[in-house]
Formats: structure tokens, sequence, C-alpha cells
């Protein structure tokens, strides 16, 4: 998740911006204040240092254009940043209820009442006794769990919320893996991480008999939050980087310029000087 995912991130903003449409307005308009204000801030000092000025007459009309430049590219770069920073304050908010939605739509159901809990826990130590058949003292892997989990209860519910919807489509094999560790990890004090004995798995389930449901949901909902924040932060992360990036470089281009200018018409005077 560490490159940048366009396809990944616009369904998220478009989520957003319908559903907290006064949010990013409220950070857009935020944004592109400051966009002004930097770009009062640049002109001016760009004027402080004559850079708006060449010779001849007709290359200083052309160089005043980088003051509407600089106000137009700050402009669009501010609204971007108040968009995605907006839109990702906004999922943060929604993040709960998200996570929601896909355990609904996932395991919700093998969690409503007692019966259906020791239903499902008894179908998963069967998974585990097939997994360890041929050595009860060997390790379980999580990742083998979480297959034969996958196998046996995998999802087929799309969530009605179109952000859930896209976050099980794109991160469908981590979604089951959170959900198998939340299970294992909701009883108090208990944080199984990568593999453990047939003995221990046969205790944790023990205990998860007589877990109040509600706490298993709690706890599978709170994984499922943390991975939604975790893809969430870094493709935003990426974003905007990727764009103050870009707008650094165009930033940098009227100071470039201006230096390359001052550096020839410092060698033709140093020239000219020399030849009288």
């Amino acid at each position: 998740m560490e490159n940048l995912d366009w396809d990944s991130i616009y369904p998220a903003v478009l989520y957003i911006i319908k559903n907290y449409p006064l949010t990013i307005f409220l950070y857009c308009v935020v944004f592109f204040i400051a966009g002004l204000l930097m770009s009062l801030v640049l002109t001016l000092l760009m004027r402080k240092y004559k850079a708006f000025s060449r010779v001849p007459k007709y290359y200083n009309w052309l160089v005043k254009l980088y003051i509407p430049a600089i106000f137009i590219v700050n402009s669009i770069v501010s609204l971007q940043l108040g968009l995605f920073l907006g839109s990702y304050e906004a999922l943060k908010k929604d993040s709960f209820s998200i996570s929601a939605q896909i355990y609904s739509s996932g395991v919700g159901s093998v969690f409503k009442d007692q019966k259906a809990k020791a239903e499902f826990i008894g179908g998963v130590r069967a998974a585990v006794s097939e997994i360890n058949r041929n050595n009860e003292e060997a390790k379980i892997k999580i990742t083998d769990l979480v297959r034969a989990y996958d196998t046996k209860y995998g999802m087929i519910n799309q969530p009605k919320n179109r952000m859930a919807s896209w976050l099980m489509n794109q991160y469908g094999d981590r979604i089951n893996t959170v959900i198998v560790y939340g299970i294992l990890n909701s009883i108090p004090n208990v944080e199984v991480t990568a593999d453990l004995s047939y003995h221990e798995f046969d205790k944790i389930t023990k205990q998860l008999m007589v877990l109040n449901p509600d706490d298993i949901e709690k706890s599978i909902i709170e994984k499922l939050q943390n991975l939604l924040l975790m893809a969430l932060k870094s493709q935003f992360k990426t974003m905007v980087g990727s764009l103050l990036m870009l707008w650094g470089i165009l930033m940098i281009i009227p100071w470039l310029e201006f230096w390359i200018y001052t550096y020839i018409v410092k060698r033709m005077t140093n020239r000219n000087n020399q030849i009288k």
C-alpha cells in the first residue's frame, strides 16, 4: 500500500464528497485562503529581489506572467490539498460505521447470539483439527487458519455502504485475516501474533465460548477500523506528498530562471567591461 493507487483513492474521495460536502467545503475554503496568502508572500518576495524585472522590454512583459501563474498554481494545489485532507478527516470520523458495515456483511450473523457463536467456533475448531490432524504438537500458522476460515466462512454479502463495498473488493484477503485476528484477540489479555499450538488454540476457543458476543463483535470491528485507517493514511499520505513535490518544482522554476538570467547578464556585463 506504499504506492499511490488512484483507482483506490478516488472512490473514497467521491464517497466523502457525496456524504460530507460541508466538511470538504470548509477544508477547501481554508486551504484556498492559505494558498492565496502563500501566493501573495511569494510574489512580494520575488518583487523585493526584482525577480520580475528583465531586459529587454518584451522579455520584461513576459516575465510578469509569473504573477498570475503563481496564484493559479497555488489555488489549484491548495484546493486539492483541502479536498484530500478533508476527505481523510471525514473518513476517520466515519471509519467505525464503515467497519461495522464490513463486519455486518461478513460475519455479523455468526455472533448474533450464543447459539450462532457456538456453531461458528465449533466449525473453526473442526477446520483447525483438519489442519493439525497429523501432528498435534505442531504450531498452527494463522495464515493456514485464515485460508480454512475463508473457505468455510468466506464473506459473500456485499454491504450497502459503497465505501465498505469498495474496501471489501480492494482488501478482501486482508479483511479475512483481520477478522480471524479479531476473533482470537477478543479475549482480554490475549494477543495472538503469528502461530499457536493446537492446545493453545483449543484453550482460546473454550474462552471464546463463554465470551459475550458483543465483546467479540467490538474486537473485530476495531481491527477492521485499524486496517481501514492504515490503508487510507498510506494512500492519502502518498498523494499529498506527490502533490507537494510537484508544487515545490513549479514554485522553484521562476527562481531558477531568474538565477540563470542574472548569471548571464552578469557574464555579459563583465565581458563588456573587459572590452572597454
